[in-house]
């Protein structure tokens, strides 16, 4: 039986691991292999994961399936701004379609009410088709494009909202 739960530090090798597998399907065709590792190693090695797993504004989640890890997501409270972003949302390219990115994605929204917003922020990589598709199908409206950098690469993000529900 597939569920989400709330990540746990030993689940960091794991989600290292569901990064990678993920970003060749969904990024392969538009970015280099050299930039994704560039990238993996700069972000998901396990000390920069250990940061943000005992970070007080970055909370997590994980999709299991068969006792192993497929999927999971990590949400950025931005004081600043006071905005709600889910920066990560991934799940293994067989384990797809099970309902798991959804029930990342309500998980985020929950955590998301603990602060007060009224929305839920991302951004998804224009020529990430598919993604973007099931963003809009789940109620994104995107409103604005930023350049985003990974390695040599810079492809434009798509930013989008969704409003929460109460």
């Amino acid at each position: 039986m597939a569920h989400v739960r709330a990540w746990k530090r030993s689940d960091l090798a794991a989600i290292q691991n569901v990064a990678w597998e993920t970003w060749d399907d969904a990024y392969g065709a538009f970015i280099p292999e050299a930039d994704r590792k560039f990238f993996h190693e700069a972000y998901y090695a396990l000390n920069k994961l250990r940061n943000l797993y005992d970070s007080k504004v970055v909370e997590g989640c994980v999709a299991v399936a068969n006792k192993q890890v497929v999927g999971y997501s990590k949400t950025y409270w931005n004081s600043q701004r006071a905005e709600f972003f889910i920066t990560s949302l991934y799940v293994l390219p067989e384990f797809q379609k099970l309902g798991l990115g959804k029930q990342m994605l309500e998980f985020g929204m929950e955590a998301a009410q603990a602060y007060g917003v009224d929305r839920i922020w991302l951004g998804v990589m224009i020529d990430n088709k598919p993604a973007l598709d099931w963003y809009r199908r789940q109620g994104f409206l995107f409103v604005e494009s930023r350049p985003f950098t990974i390695g040599k690469t810079t492809i434009d993000d798509l930013i989008g909202y969704k409003l929460i529900e109460n």
